[in-house]
């Protein structure tokens, strides 16, 4: 009779074991089944990165206007003489020689998704878009230029990647343009905002980053390039990684 009783016993605990079991592993499936249906029904969208979190930007130059870090405010400044930084060495936009650089460092790391510069009237067209996973310290090209101007080594450039480059005519349906406003500046017609949207189109540009480099070729005025704004939009790493 005794063992009678314990062989019972045994064969509830066993049942209740493997219903407890059945109802954890229906749990999850209803779980992962909403999950992915509110995923579709509500996707991530790209949204400001440069903006969102602690975002640094430096430049090559000062200039005479507002620091690199204006193109990164939080919020977007209007005034003309403090909220845009300029590659200019006086306020007749006396261009600085040579090439120019704006630097955008990330927290964590992102992938990106667009790109809009927000021009003043004193624009580039023949700039390069370059990402990283570590700084870029020097004016050197990315990885598939083969420019003379290109002072690193092959290795090197191995850890810079193109996301955009302007100068290539494959990629100009890459980027959008837009113009409103008057510039204060100057006399003539001329917009005070040019803004230059980007959708990279390379595989590179799939790779995640935590340094954006806008590196200007050359003004497409003479003037020294001006730039209200940087703005990167796309998510963060850990949210598109599977």
């Amino acid at each position: 009779p005794s063992s009678s009783l314990v062989l019972r016993h045994s064969s509830v605990s066993v049942s209740s074991v493997l219903s407890s079991q059945q109802q954890k592993h229906s749990n999850d499936n209803y779980h992962q089944q909403e999950q992915q249906r509110q995923e579709q029904e509500h996707p991530l969208m790209p949204r400001n990165l440069s903006r969102f979190g602690n975002v640094t930007a430096t430049a090559d130059v000062r200039g005479n206007l507002g620091p690199a870090s204006v193109v990164v405010q939080q919020k977007p400044g209007s005034d003309w003489l403090h909220d845009r930084w300029q590659a200019a060495s006086n306020m007749h936009g006396k261009n600085i020689p040579g090439q120019h650089w704006i630097l955008l460092e990330f927290e964590t790391k992102i992938v990106v998704d667009s790109i809009q510069l927000d021009w003043e009237t004193a624009y580039a067209s023949d700039y390069r878009i370059e990402g990283s996973l570590e700084p870029m310290t020097d004016i050197s090209m990315a990885k598939g230029n083969n420019s003379s101007t290109n002072t690193n080594n092959s290795s090197n450039n191995e850890k810079i990647w193109m996301l955009f480059d302007g100068t290539d005519p494959s990629q100009q349906r890459a980027r959008s343009e837009s113009k409103s406003g008057q510039s204060p500046g100057v006399k003539a017609k001329l917009p005070l905002h040019i803004v230059h949207t980007i959708r990279p189109m390379t595989t590179a540009a799939k790779k995640p980053i935590r340094y954006l480099r806008l590196h200007i070729l050359k003004s497409a005025t003479g003037w020294g390039v001006s730039l209200w704004q940087f703005d990167v939009y796309g998510f963060l790493e850990k949210e598109v990684v599977q």
